[in-house]
């Protein structure tokens, strides 16, 4: 999709060797696959012009290092874009969720993979819904780390989209 929306050549970080050649068998030579960590990215100050993460910041070992590196890697005028499961700011809503999650999720998973893989392995959501920040409270920690935030929220704040501009942040005008 981004390929098809004007993007010259995309990046790929993650820890897994086996995702990124999967992943570079997709894209061929518009695909350069890194192995890497959120907290410590292997790239030059301002050398990125967006940063896009999609289910997978929630697993950070370290969120905030995890922000910081994202605004050192990204020039000024770059973006961030952040897709992840949400934690509703309404108790209410983030009680529902959470049942959802740790009673409805699992059991529907369970039905739907049908002895395909040994375990449930969709159970591990559960550990990291529990140490999800909430929505807002990521947002704030996203605009102090990289510049301003917008949240988008769905399906009542369980998913959430994070757009935030890398531009002068006053930490960076300080240093």
């Amino acid at each position: 999709m981004l390929l098809e929306d004007g993007f010259e050549g995309i990046v790929g970080l993650d820890p897994s060797i086996r995702l990124l050649r999967f992943a570079r068998s997709r894209l061929a030579r518009r695909f350069c696959p890194i192995v890497g960590v959120a907290e410590n990215l292997p790239f030059r100050p301002g050398s990125l012009g967006a940063v896009i993460t999609c289910f997978s910041l929630r697993d950070v070992v370290n969120l905030g290092l995890s922000l910081e590196e994202f605004a050192r890697a990204t020039r000024r005028g770059g973006a961030l874009a952040i897709v992840d499961i949400g934690k509703p700011d309404s108790g209410f809503w983030r009680a529902l969720i959470g049942f959802y999650i740790s009673r409805v999720m699992p059991v529907l998973a369970r039905v739907l993979i049908r002895g395909r893989t040994p375990g449930n392995p969709f159970k591990m959501i559960i550990t990291t819904w529990e140490k999800l920040l909430t929505n807002r409270r990521l947002s704030d920690l996203i605009e102090q780390s990289f510049g301003p935030c917008v949240l988008k929220s769905f399906f009542l704040g369980g998913l959430a989209v994070f757009e935030a501009d890398r531009f002068s942040v006053w930490k960076d005008i300080l240093q």
